[in-house]
């Protein structure tokens, strides 16, 4: 179980485009490196190359790269960025839990996510990775035990709902936040397991009052398609069609071709992004005329405004939890490279950060996120969106005026 922890003090006086911070101070931080791979003297040229001098600082171990020319310049970027050592004892202590070979790119973003709260705060932080690998019970507990061992009480951890239920196993007494994971996929009341999955069968019901009584659905077969699929059996038994698109199909003539069964129906789309937008697109080829066009979280992804014509998606309504983000929060995320405002994962992780930050760390019950934990669960408010020609706009009742 590799661990990563890089002392770094990140002064925020980067600038983005139309973005600026002018507020706010240079603050003291504690960040991880993610690389799992040593960072030689041809890695550090290319960051030096590249402009990323933030990956070149984290990745510098003057113990292990005898360059003077390396070693000069990590001595002049150290005094322009402020970097000295960290010696205040008051501090937030966070471990961050994840199974990178599972994961994948949210062992960064969400890492990214906390980041981006912490340093909002302008406060004294530490925050550590314990990569576990996989999910597997051993790894998990191995991780657990070694997190415990550092001295860390706060656990976020991305997870898959196989590995939340080998997380409870472990027995532990740590307080863990599980942003990727909603409650009811894992029905536990132990105390301190805190949940921030989306609840796609609240956002199903709430979309079921907009639809009219001819529901049809296409669903793909990821555990996630089939998921949404058997939550609008649960609340409608007026489906008039439903179909399983294989993965690999990208050809919907055998069965959009003449099926009038999708006319006038309420067609939910429960499928990645690009196949979404094709469904949508052939739909109106085939001069299928639907009552409205009706999908999840999934499909709340500014791509959809690029992969559609605004005449296929005129009337395609989404359900989103995204709720409100603040300003500075969100420049910072960007100044970060990291997207909060439609990634529901790294949105959930900053509420959980948040709630912990507030209510075992903050000196002032002062909280950044509106959302509460309800009974270890992210209470999320539903909203009904659309993709207008240039944006999501939020609805008030079916069929806003353009």
């Amino acid at each position: 179980m590799k661990r990563y922890l890089i002392v770094l003090f990140l002064p925020i006086f980067l600038s983005a485009k139309s973005l600026y911070l002018s507020d706010l101070p240079l603050p003291v931080t504690e960040i991880i490196n993610l690389q799992i791979k040593s960072c030689d003297k041809e890695c550090l040229d290319n960051y030096l190359k590249t402009g990323d001098v933030f990956f070149f600082v984290s990745n510098f171990n003057p113990k292990k790269v005898a360059d003077s020319n390396l070693t000069n310049y990590y001595e002049e970027l150290k005094t322009k960025l402020n970097i000295m050592n960290i010696t205040s004892n008051k501090k937030v202590k966070l471990a961050l839990l994840v199974p990178k070979n599972i994961i994948g790119r949210y062992a960064i973003s969400t890492a990214n996510s906390i980041l981006a709260y912490l340093l909002s705060k302008n406060i004294d932080f530490q925050l550590e990775l314990f990569d576990s690998k996989d999910e597997s019970l051993e790894h998990i507990k191995k991780s657990v035990d070694d997190i415990e061992q550092s001295g860390y009480r706060f656990v976020i951890a991305p997870l898959t709902a196989l590995g939340a239920k080998n997380l409870l196993l472990t027995n532990s007494n740590l307080t863990f936040y599980i942003p990727t994971v909603n409650k009811n996929d894992i029905k536990t009341e132990l105390p301190n397991y805190l949940f921030g999955g989306i609840d796609y069968q609240k956002q199903i019901d709430k979309l079921m009052l907009f639809t009219n009584d001819k529901i049809a659905v296409f669903s793909d077969e990821s555990s996630i398609g089939y998921k949404l699929l058997s939550y609008i059996e649960n609340s409608s038994k007026h489906i008039v069609y439903k179909k399983i698109i294989p993965q690999k199909t990208t050809k919907f003539r055998p069965f959009l071709r003449r099926n009038r069964r999708l006319n006038e129906s309420s067609i939910f789309l429960n499928t990645p992004l690009v196949k979404t937008s094709l469904l949508a697109s052939q739909f109106r080829f085939y001069k299928i005329s639907p009552y409205a066009l009706f999908s999840t979280q999934i499909s709340y992804n500014p791509l959809l405004l690029s992969l559609t014509q605004y005449q296929d998606r005129k009337r395609f309504y989404i359900a989103n939890s995204i709720g409100h983000i603040d300003d500075k929060l969100e420049v910072i995320n960007r100044l970060l490279d990291n997207n909060i405002k439609f990634d529901w994962i790294n949105f959930s992780t900053s509420i959980g950060t948040d709630y912990i930050y507030t209510f075992y760390f903050g000196e002032q019950p002062e909280r950044t996120f509106s959302e509460n934990i309800v009974n270890n669960q992210v209470n999320y408010s539903i909203s009904i969106v659309k993709p207008t020609k240039s944006k999501f706009e939020k609805i008030s009742f079916m069929f806003d005026k353009e």
